[in-house]
């Protein structure tokens, strides 16, 4: 399968990053385990249902998802696998090339995920800093994929097939701040 993305630049304003970055920061506490296994050094917080920003974050994002994939052309069910994550990029944080479906075999493997069943479709990245507040950190897409292969800027969203192989690389200064989230959908034929 080729990897299929749309990147739209600076989609949601820079104020509704702030906000919803802020009450993550502040309302949330780390996940204990996230973004300390595999290929990744991050932190990860998790935006749940019922969590006072969820509905309206989950309908900015998922509004975005029906918009793009008539572009994309993949059968979704326009729902999330888990929750929403904030992630956290500071000095000698990174994620190594991996793609989200053999990051969710990998949890599958594990004792405390074997009632988790997931058909993780899409990949949806919104930027919620500014590129001026770190240094390191681009999200970068493999070779394969056509430009860009850099995604950036406050507000820019990249909503991608889960099985494209993509890193984030090493934060050499400043804090570096996305929202991200898994869309499902019937099993790939």
């Amino acid at each position: 399968m080729f990897p299929k993305i749309t990147i739209t630049p600076n989609y949601f304003p820079a104020q509704w990053c702030d906000n919803i970055n802020n009450w993550m920061l502040n309302n949330v506490e780390p996940h204990p385990e996230f973004g300390k296994r595999g290929v990744r050094r991050c932190t990860v917080r998790l935006l749940m249902r019922g969590m006072k920003p969820y509905d309206g974050v989950f309908r900015s994002m998922m509004d975005h998802v029906r918009a793009n994939n008539s572009m994309l052309n993949v059968d979704i069910d326009f729902q999330i696998d888990g929750s929403i994550q904030q992630i956290t990029y500071n000095p000698g944080d990174q994620v190594g090339w991996h793609n989200d479906l053999l990051d969710i075999q990998m949890a599958l493997n594990s004792p405390q995920y074997k009632d988790l069943k997931t058909n993780r479709k899409l990949s949806m990245t919104v930027m919620l800093s500014d590129p001026t507040d770190y240094t390191g950190g681009k999200f970068v897409f493999d070779q394969r994929v056509v430009l860009p292969k850099v995604v950036e800027g406050k507000g820019t969203t990249a909503i991608f097939t889960s099985h494209t192989l993509h890193k984030v690389e090493e934060i050499t200064s400043g804090v570096r701040n996305i929202l991200f989230m898994f869309v499902t959908g019937p099993e790939w034929r």
